[in-house]
Parts: structure tokens; C-alpha cells; sequence
């Protein structure tokens, strides 16, 4: 694509952005509904094709000034109708007038591209020119550096974590010494020792913290800046795995493509969620680090080929895998799933890749059994793990379901009903959790059977009760226009140990940040990035480019598979819980829209 030809592109995007724009505020849909992607589509498109032809008829003057001629009026019309609805909910003037200028631009675009499109369709075929044309390049373009090799990839690595690294700094100093919620401040109750370490905030990660908070304590002595090291060092190891995944984008693409490298490395270093997380004491983070470093090792296995593996491939797999099941629950039953189908495609060497599989698992198993049974550790309660099914139950007595007496008495066994109705919250599971744990959880745990009876039989009386329950808890992993705050996190959550944020930074970074973020609920395509449901259907849909092209998708299903376990045990609908294939979705677009012929052994 010549300069010419990436100029019209351009232009054509941003007529279906400002158009987008314009049509989602005029109908009142949300820009993360999956209608505002069809629409970009569909209006970047006409775009292209009115924008191809030009017209050399004898009213050529008036034919090309009429289109912009009515659409500055009807633009000026349209945006002063739309704009007090539009605005509404905004207080800052800012906002208020971007809203305004997007408008009639909006308005301003549509009508001139509707317009040229009617006088395309009515005008004589005598009169219509193509307007662009291909220019064949014999040579590879300046942004382009072909035939690389794994020395010349590796350089991305530094380059890309040094610039991510330098884009999280602000957050860091903003939000010194890093974003604590509750828990975070559970975590460090374990590390301080005022509360007995458990594992129902991965104990291996807690471990993590402490070991950086113990080095920054030595340093210092200071509570608040020790965290600072953990923090800091979260944010190398980010910015690393981004510089690993960007290395592997290419390695899989077999050239350096400056522009999509500047792509990538701006969604990295830029987009303000990864940003905030970098700098947030969440056990997400480094989960996803590790699922990034995950897919590369497996994307790296399956671009040099089997017959070209090595026992150091296999062993950088095993301990990635050890960590991806330690650092979340769910991961461990994500990578069970997946281990047969790991060893089936690699059954050319079967013997070490079962053999690496057994050791990941043998190894988590010793370490989650008697490991932390040794140390005293406690695993999550049973409780925990009942997320849906009790947001089930509980929705079918909040609706007044089919429940039989004796299905009743068994449910009073185990919780008091009295305030159900005041405490379910359709998308939050935790409040009839606690319901439980404040009643008889030993009658649940040790009629296990006759409860998973009893869900049984409520699910054949109330299968849309059932249904409806796990929408609401679930559906926004799938659903994009589900609303949920996302990277909204700020400073550490008010508590009695002492600590408290000390920013270093403010001023008029503080207003970007709030920018950058508040953007999102009204920018069309922007706003999809907020939505993690966008991101299951990318992940969904290159799966199947990925099949399609005869490819093993393997780094594809696991995350896939991880998907599957939010969707049947998540407490609630969260943008970092699945922040792992959010951070994974470069890897696998490159593996499903990248030719045969390219890529590098």
C-alpha cells in the first residue's frame, strides 16, 4: 500500500469513525454494543467505494461542492438536535464540547458520503473515473525489514519493554507506591503476619509481594515505599512479557513491519488498562504475564516444529505451566483440559511431552497438597467454588420459583431465607456466599450429593430462572455491552495497618488519565477495548480463521479453555479476570492472519 492509497484508508476510517459516532448517540446504543462494529464496517466500506470514483461531468463544481454544502447545514442541524442528549451526563466542559465537535462531524461526513453516493448511483456512466489506482511495488516498503533473523528479533524485547516500562512510570508515580483494594490489603495482612496465609488469593503470589516487600523493607523501613519494590518490579516484568510477545509477533510474521510493531506497542504502552493494572497489587497481573509467556512458548513450539523441538522447549513449557496453574484456580483446571490435546499434537515426541505434562501436574498437585498442608496453608472453601450454583438457587427463591417443601427445608438446613431477596445481586455472587458461610456450611459440605440433587431438580422445575441467573453473574464474558467499570482502581483502600497512597505526581496528568478512561463509554471502537466480551468473540473468531488456514490452534484453546472456566465459576463479571487472553489476543491474531509462506523456524 502506497502513500496515497494508506492516505484514503485513513480518511475512510475516520468518516466511519465520526459517523459511528454520530448514529450510536442519535439511537442511544452504548459504543461497546457489537451493532457500533457492524456500523464502522459498513460505513468504512461506502466510504471506499464513493471515495474510488471521481466525476468529470459539465457540473463538476456543483456536483463536488454540493455534498459539502448540505452537510455543514444539516451537520450544524443534526449535532444542536442530538447534543443536550449526548451530553447529558457529562459535567466537565470538555467533554461537553467534544461532544459537540464529534457531532457535527459526525453529521457533517454522513451526509457528504450519502450524498456523493446518490450522485454516484444517478450520474452517467460516461462521466465516472476510477479515482485510485494500484501501483505495483517490485521492491518491499521503507516500514518493512524482511528476512529477519531470532538476533535481529530479539532486539524488540528491550526495545518494546523499555518503552512500555517508560509509559507506566506516571501511573507508578501517580498512584505511589501502587493501587492496593481489598485484596491486596488481605495479602499483605498474610505477608505482616496479622492474618495466616491461604490460598484463596494465590499463596505463591503473596509469597511474591513479600519477598519484594522484605527487600524494600531492608532498603528502607518504610511500609509504604517497600511496597514500592513490588510494584516497580511488577512493572519490569509486564513490560518484559510485552517485549517477549511483541518478539514472537514478528518471529511468526517473518519481517519486521514498523507499522504494526508502532500498533502493538502503542496498544501496550498506551492503551491506560494495561497501564493501570501495571501498577495494581493484583494476582491478575503476573497471571497474565505468565499466560502471555505461556502462548509464546507454545506459539514458538508449533512455528519451529515438532521434529525441530528441543528438552529445553519442553522444560520452559513445564515450569510456565506450573505457574499458569498456581497463580488462579481456575488456570489449573484450564491446563488439565488442555494437556491431552498438548501431547496429542506433539505425539511425534510423545514420550517427553507426556512426561513434562505429568511433572507440571504432579508438581502442582504436590505443591497445592501436602506442600501447603505442611505450611498450613488453607485453600479456598468449598464455598468458593459454588459461585453459579448458588446464584441459581438463590434467584429462583428471589423470583418465587418452583420449589417443593421438602426442597425448602433442605435449603433452611443450610441458609436463613429471611433477607435473601434484600441481598441477591444478580451480577455479584459474593453476598449469597456469605449468606451460606453465616449459616450451616458443614450440612452443605457433607451432603454434597443430595444438594447437587436438589440443584438438579430446581434446574428442571426453573431452567429460566437458571438461565437468566447466569447471564447476569456470567454473560458479560460473552455479551460486549454489558456495563462494568473497568480500570477504575485508584490508590490503597482506606485500612488500619498504615498504609496510605503518597503520590509523587499530579496535576494535570490526573485529568489525562481521567480522559483517557472516561473516553471509553462514548468513543466508538475505543470503547470496545473496555469490554471483555469483545475480547472472548476476537478469540472466538481467530479460532476459527485459525482453523480454517489448517492450523493447530493450540495456543488458542487454552485460553479458550480459561474463557470456559470464567464462564461457569466466576463470582462476577470482571475485566481482569480474563485480562490474560486480553493481553495473549496479539499472539493469537498473528498466528491466525499470517501466510504460510511467512514466519520464522
Amino acid at each position: 500500500m502506497d502513500r496515497q492509497r494508506l492516505t484514503c484508508k485513513t480518511a475512510d476510517c475516520l468518516t466511519a469513525f465520526f459517523g459511528c459516532f454520530a448514529v450510536q448517540s442519535s439511537i442511544g446504543i452504548t459504543v461497546r454494543n457489537p451493532l457500533t462494529v457492524v456500523l464502522f464496517l459498513c460505513l468504512f466500506l461506502i466510504s471506499g467505494r464513493v471515495r474510488a470514483y471521481s466525476y468529470n461531468g459539465r457540473l463538476k463544481a456543483l456536483v463536488v461542492a454540493l455534498p459539502h454544502v448540505l452537510g455543514i447545514f444539516a451537520g450544524a442541524l443534526l449535532a444542536r438536535a442530538i447534543y443536550p442528549k449526548a451530553s447529558a451526563e457529562f459535567t466537565s466542559s470538555l467533554f461537553k464540547a467534544m461532544t459537540f465537535v464529534l457531532l457535527f462531524a459526525g453529521y457533517y461526513l454522513l451526509v457528504c458520503l450519502f450524498i456523493k453516493l446518490i450522485i454516484l448511483l444517478l450520474k452517467k456512466k460516461d462521466y465516472v473515473i476510477t479515482g485510485i489506482k494500484r501501483r505495483d511495488v517490485a521492491s518491499s516498503p521503507k516500514w518493512v525489514i524482511e528476512n529477519i533473523d531470532k538476533k535481529t528479533a530479539n532486539m524488540l524485547v528491550p526495545v518494546t519493554a523499555a518503552i512500555c516500562f517508560v509509559c507506566y512510570l506516571p501511573y507508578f508515580l501517580y498512584e505511589f507506591p501502587g493501587i492496593m483494594t481489598a485484596d491486596s490489603i488481605v495479602q499483605y495482612m498474610q505477608i505482616i503476619g496479622a492474618e495466616p496465609f491461604s490460598n484463596h488469593h494465590p499463596v505463591v503470589h503473596t509469597l511474591m509481594i513479600g519477598f519484594f516487600y522484605k527487600l524494600g523493607m531492608m532498603a528502607t523501613g518504610d511500609p509504604i515505599k517497600a511496597i514500592s519494590f513490588y510494584t516497580v518490579a511488577q512493572m519490569i516484568i509486564m513490560s518484559v512479557s510485552c517485549g517477549i510477545m511483541v518478539r514472537e509477533v514478528m518471529l511468526i510474521k517473518g519481517r519486521i513491519d514498523l507499522r504494526i510493531f508502532a500498533a502493538l506497542t502503542a496498544f501496550l504502552a498506551l492503551f491506560p488498562v494495561n497501564a493501570v493494572f501495571a501498577v495494581t497489587v493484583w494476582k491478575d497481573i503476573p497471571f497474565a504475564c505468565i499466560s502471555v509467556l505461556l502462548v509464546c512458548s507454545v506459539s514458538s513450539m508449533l512455528r519451529k516444529g515438532v521434529s525441530k523441538l528441543t528438552a529445553s522447549d519442553f522444560a520452559v513449557y513445564a515450569v510456565l505451566g506450573i505457574l499458569f496453574s498456581l497463580f488462579r484456580s481456575n488456570a489449573w483446571f484450564a491446563f488439565i483440559a488442555f494437556t491431552p490435546v498438548f501431547i496429542w499434537y506433539f505425539r511425534e515426541k510423545m514420550k517427553i511431552a507426556a512426561l513434562v505434562s505429568a511433572f507440571a501436574i504432579a508438581t502442582v498437585l504436590l505443591i497445592k497438597g501436602p506442600v501447603f498442608d505442611a505450611a498450613h496453608v488453607k485453600g479456598p472453601d468449598f464455598v468458593e467454588s459454588l459461585s453459579l450454583p448458588l446464584q441459581q438457587i438463590a434467584r429462583v427463591l428471589v423470583d418465587d420459583g418452583a420449589v417443593s417443601p421438602d426442597d425448602l427445608d433442605m435449603i433452611d438446613k443450610v441458609i436463613d431465607r429471611t433477607y435473601i431477596k434484600e441481598l441477591y445481586n444478580s451480577g455479584y455472587a459474593d453476598n449469597i456466599k456469605e449468606l451460606v458461610r453465616a449459616g450451616d456450611v458443614a450440612a452443605l459440605e457433607d451432603n454434597k450429593q443430595d444438594y447437587l440433587r436438589l440443584w438438579i431438580r430446581l434446574l428442571l422445575k426453573n431452567p429460566g430462572e437458571y438461565i437468566k441467573a447466569w447471564f447476569d453473574l456470567e454473560g458479560g464474558y460473552i455479551y460486549p455491552d454489558v456495563a462494568y467499570k473497568v480500570a477504575d482502581a485508584d490508590g490503597i483502600m482506606p485500612n488500619d495497618l498504615g498504609l496510605y497512597p503518597t503520590p509523587v505526581i499530579g496535576g494535570k496528568f490526573i485529568k489525562v488519565k481521567e480522559i483517557l478512561i472516561k473516553l471509553s463509554d462514548f468513543m466508538p471502537l475505543y470503547g470496545m477495548l473496555f469490554s471483555i466480551g469483545a475480547y472472548a468473540w476476537g478469540l472466538v473468531f481467530t479460532f476459527i480463521v485459525a482453523i480454517r488456514k489448517k492450523r493447530m490452534p493450540l495456543p488458542h484453546l487454552l485460553m479458550l479453555l480459561l474463557l470456559c472456566t470464567l464462564l461457569i465459576a466466576a463470582p462476577v463479571v470482571d475485566f481482569r479476570y480474563g485480562y490474560a487472553y486480553v493481553l495473549s489476543f496479539p499472539i493469537l491474531a498473528a498466528i491466525s492472519f499470517t501466510d504460510d509462506h511467512e514466519g520464522v523456524s
